[in-house]
């Protein structure tokens, strides 16, 4: 039986264990409070609050529309991206959307195949 050569074993138990240390993708955090602009269901533009929680990948909230607060049924975070899931009139609502440090761009669409675009900033705590 011929045994591989040491280095090679080395560089093997070398690799393994560096992969064992190496950080976990970065989750990006979607936490806070957003304020947002976009397109609405008949295409005219609305502004709008996102307010957000996060634990891990699972992202909850609502959304602030007027006087109407509507809340995130369903809504996880992976990397730099975020889906969430609303219902509201009788429809649900499917959105899509990017995050680049502290900014939101993203796409919705409802399940009669409308769809808009939006883009939020996320407000420092503190700031005015």
């Amino acid at each position: 039986m011929r045994f591989p050569n040491s280095r090679v074993v080395f560089l093997l138990v070398t690799l393994s264990l560096l992969g064992n240390t190496l950080p976990a993708r970065s989750q990006v955090s979607v936490a806070g409070r957003w304020e947002c602009t976009g397109t609405g269901l008949d295409a005219e533009t609305i502004s709008f609050r996102l307010e957000l929680t996060q634990s891990g990948s699972t992202v909850s909230g609502v959304w602030i529309i007027g006087n109407d607060e509507i809340p995130i049924r369903e809504g996880k975070a992976q990397d730099n991206r975020i889906e969430l899931i609303t219902f509201a009139d009788d429809k649900q609502f499917t959105t899509v959307a990017v995050v680049e440090g502290n900014e939101l761009k993203g796409t919705w669409k409802d399940d009669t195949g409308r769809s808009g675009t939006w883009q939020g900033k996320r407000k420092v705590v503190g700031a005015k």
